[in-house]
């Protein structure tokens, strides 16, 4: 039997200590990731509103849950991205609103409304619901029910929001 041969183990030790220090002892990933946008959550709409009729840009509402799959790959696949690229600036404002933290919130008109009654107000039954609306909160297309395939899901986003854009800009009758 032959002798186990060190000096070849060496080099393959040192680069698996230096793979598990850069996966586990990278600051800098960490610090990117702190700094990478957020999908904003609404609790008063009035904010969005004001934006919304000041810049003349349709909102867009994802109404979800926390514990929802689909809902997070909506959130981190198409609209986190979406912010990132800052190509979404001059179209749409993006917001969250999950409707299982229970919480009030406060409306278009400025009244305080369960969670489930702003979510019914919009025809929202499943999770994700994307919804877009003008500064009144008046829905300015149908309603996007749940994530499509998701090859084809940026598309139809991005078609309902150029759709919502120019409804709102009166570039197209409702």
């Amino acid at each position: 039997m032959k002798a186990f041969d060190y000096k070849h183990y060496l080099p393959i030790q040192a680069l698996c200590f230096l793979l598990l220090l850069f996966v586990f002892g990278n600051n800098n990933t960490a610090q990117a990731d702190n700094s990478r946008p957020e999908l904003l959550s609404i609790s008063d709409v009035r904010q969005e509103a004001k934006l919304s009729e000041q810049q003349r840009l349709p909102i867009l509402i994802m109404f979800g849950t926390e514990d929802c799959p689909f809902c997070h790959l909506l959130k981190e696949d198409f609209l986190i991205p979406m912010i990132i690229s800052g190509d979404y600036t001059d179209k749409v404002i993006l917001r969250q609103f999950y409707v299982s933290d229970g919480k009030d919130i406060i409306d278009f008109s400025g009244r305080r409304i369960s969670a489930e009654a702003f979510a019914q107000r919009y025809k929202v039954r499943l999770f994700p619901t994307t919804v877009l609306v003008d500064h009144r909160g008046q829905p300015l297309v149908n309603n996007i029910v749940g994530v499509t395939t998701p090859s084809l899901f940026g598309g139809t986003l991005d078609d309902a929001i150029d759709e919502a854009l120019a409804v709102l800009r009166g570039a197209r009758p409702k």
